[in-house]
């Protein structure tokens, strides 16, 4: 009788002890998906973010290149010039006396407002996206303005620490280059 004495005191803590370990194990299972979840989630923020600097910049810079004001052109140049590399940085460069007699003949400053703006490529590892642009450029004339709308593909690359465009390339209406 006392081994008998002995399985039953045994049993009655290993009973609750199992139900403990059982608990445990739910708990960990639901923190490890929760874990998991959440990892998820982040990587996908963390490129909606990259998206959303990209597509702000974005604007801020096919405003600023469709911006100019004959007063002061040269500032507007350098701006060019500053949020600008690779090859379209050199054209701009290259082509800096031409726009600056261009800019000197005209009387009216030229105000450009991007409509519309979608990331159609992000390889945000490579530091290299794509956009397209929908451009209106108002012309202040004395007595009337005009208006006129541009599309655009730009290439947009990481450098110096943060977006610039690459490549400008004006798109025909309907979409074709």
């Amino acid at each position: 009788m006392t081994a008998l004495a002995g399985t039953v005191r045994t049993t009655r803590w290993l009973r609750p002890a199992g139900y403990v370990l059982i608990a445990a194990a739910a708990v960990y299972l639901v923190v490890s998906l929760w874990a998991v979840i959440r990892a998820d989630a982040g990587a996908g923020d963390d490129l909606a973010g990259r998206r959303d600097e990209l597509t702000r910049t974005a604007v801020r810079q096919i405003t600023q290149l469709n911006t100019v004001d004959p007063k002061r052109a040269d500032l507007d140049l350098a701006h060019w010039l500053e949020i600008s590399t690779g090859p379209f940085h050199d054209a701009l460069k290259q082509d800096m006396a031409a726009a600056r007699a261009t800019f000197a003949k005209q009387n009216a400053p030229a105000r450009g407002r991007v409509t519309a703006l979608a990331v159609t490529a992000l390889d945000a590892d490579a530091g290299e996206a794509t956009v397209i642009a929908s451009v209106r450029v108002f012309l202040s004339t004395p007595g009337a303005g005009t208006e006129q709308r541009k599309r655009y593909q730009v290439g947009m690359e990481r450098a110096g620490g943060g977006w610039k465009v690459k490549t400008l390339t004006a798109l025909a209406p309907g979409g074709r280059s």
